[in-house]
């Protein structure tokens, strides 16, 4: 039996930074660059190869949303556990933008 989705094997938290927020399947998706995950050099994991992070709604307004903006430090988890492959966005952190 798999066990490498959220509540079986773990529940793998991250904070990240948007680095491309425009989604060609215009979902509200974002390239986040993950902290301890992806490497912080562009070269060895560019922003092409970062996998889509999907926004988690609020069920009651699910109709008004938008993306963050690049640079936003954002807040999420793992549906997949530790292949790292389907992150999903929960929330911003307020602060200072990062450069992309």
């Amino acid at each position: 039996m798999d066990k490498d989705f959220a509540g079986k094997n773990g529940f793998i938290w991250w904070v990240g930074v948007i680095e491309n927020r425009v989604d060609p399947l215009a979902l509200g998706r974002c390239q986040v660059r993950i902290i301890g995950w992806h490497s912080q050099d562009n070269l060895q994991v560019t922003t092409e190869n970062l996998p889509w992070a999907h926004p988690m709604y609020p069920l009651n307004n699910s109709n008004t949303f938008s993306s963050p903006k690049l640079g936003d430090w954002i807040v999420g988890f793992f549906l997949d556990g530790e292949n790292a492959q389907q992150p999903v966005m929960m929330g911003m952190l307020p602060g200072l933008k990062q450069k992309v």
